[in-house]
This record gives C-alpha cells, sequence and structure tokens, in this order.
C-alpha cells in the first residue's frame, strides 16, 4: 500500500543553521525563528486531514512535527533512519572552515557524496538507504487513501523525493526545502508529482 497523498515537512530553523554550520546529527533544538516556522507550518496543514505523521528522531524534527501533530490529534511516529546525515568531523564548522581544513577532500566530496565518506560520517549512499527502508515502513504501514506527513531533515528530504518523484538521486541538489516549509506531493501511478 501506498498514501495517496505525502507531505514533507523541513524541519524550523537552528542556531547552527543560522551561522551556517553543518549541524547533521548534532541534536539542537530550534530557535525563535525556527519555533515561529515550526508552528507556522502546522497552521498551513491545518485544513489537510492529516492520518499519520513521521519524524526524525532529532529535537528539532520532533518540536516541528509535534506542532502539526497536535493540531490533527495525531500521535508522532518516530524513525530515527530519517535522520540528517552524519558529517562526522565536519559537523559545527562552517562551510569556509571545511574549505579551509579539508579542501580537497571538499571538492571531491561536492563532485560525489554518493561515493565520498566524510571523516567519522556518513556517505549519501549510506543515507540514501536508510530513507528508503524509512520510506518503505511508512508505505506499508498506510492505506492507499491515507494523507502522511514526514518531517526531516534537507537530505533525507531531498534523496526521498527523487525517490518519490521518480528523478534520478544525483540531481537532488534540484531540490531545495526551506525551513519549516511544507511540499505537498499526491500519487501518480508508480510515482508522486509535486502540486505545490
Amino acid at each position: 500500500m501506498a498514501p495517496c497523498k505525502v507531505i514533507l515537512v523541513r524541519h524550523g530553523e537552528t542556531v547552527w543553521n543560522q551561522e551556517g554550520r553543518f549541524l547533521g546529527q548534532s541534536d539542537l533544538v530550534l530557535n525563535e525563528k525556527g519555533g515561529i516556522q515550526a508552528q507556522e507550518a502546522a497552521d498551513l496543514l491545518v485544513g489537510e486531514k492529516i492520518d499519520l505523521v513521521f519524524s526524525s528522531d532529532l529535537l528539532r524534527a520532533l518540536i516541528t512535527s509535534r506542532a502539526i501533530a497536535s493540531i490533527h490529534n495525531t500521535p508522532v511516529r518516530i524513525i530515527p533512519s530519517l535522520r540528517e546525515i552524519n558529517f562526522g568531523d565536519w559537523e559545527g564548522l562552517t562551510f569556509k572552515e571545511i574549505k579551509t581544513r579539508d579542501p580537497a577532500l571538499l571538492n571531491e566530496w561536492l563532485e560525489d557524496p554518493f561515493k565520498v565518506r566524510i571523516p567519522g560520517g556518513e556517505t549519501a549512499q549510506e543515507v540514501w538507504c536508510r530513507v528508503i527502508g524509512a520510506w518503505n515502513s511508512i508505505s506499508d504501514g498506510a492505506a492507499d487513501q491515507d494523507t502522511v506527513v514526514i518531517v526531516a531533515h534537507g537530505g533525507p528530504l531531498r534523496l526521498l523525493l527523487c525517490h518519490l518523484t521518480g528523478v534520478d538521486s544525483s540531481r537532488q541538489w534540484e531540490f531545495n526545502l526551506r525551513h519549516g516549509e511544507a511540499l505537498v506531493l499526491v500519487k501518480n501511478g508508480d510515482t508522486y508529482s509535486m502540486i505545490n
């Protein structure tokens, strides 16, 4: 079974997002702006009939998902495999700091994040595998008429968008969800189409 509608929501902003730091799996709460974004996402979806809400287990996603779930009186189902990529040694650093510290590795990673492993972290291929596993679990537990919300992070949501829309994962950078943004997809045969 697969849900008829999928709403992807990126968590609200944190201090590290605001400062341009690689956040990855570091577990920060939302900043003031992020809290507003989470509530705005919830308010935006008030007219939707939401059956199931799924979330990464990291606090920034959980806080955002709980804001949405509370309006629809539905529990949040936590799926740790929806976590952001583990940036390993790059966690907490800015792009400029990484470029100064690991310029060659950064260029290799930007060229092919699916093959290049950040020291102490993951490849995009590993993230892809766990995100698709999470989707299969979500899809198996949903009915054809269900609308599901998935609250997660930029990287996993881009990869999931590729999978749902039938776009090659190498084109993930074509998708860009802002903090607190909700993207609605409807089932269209074997794939999904974006409607906003």
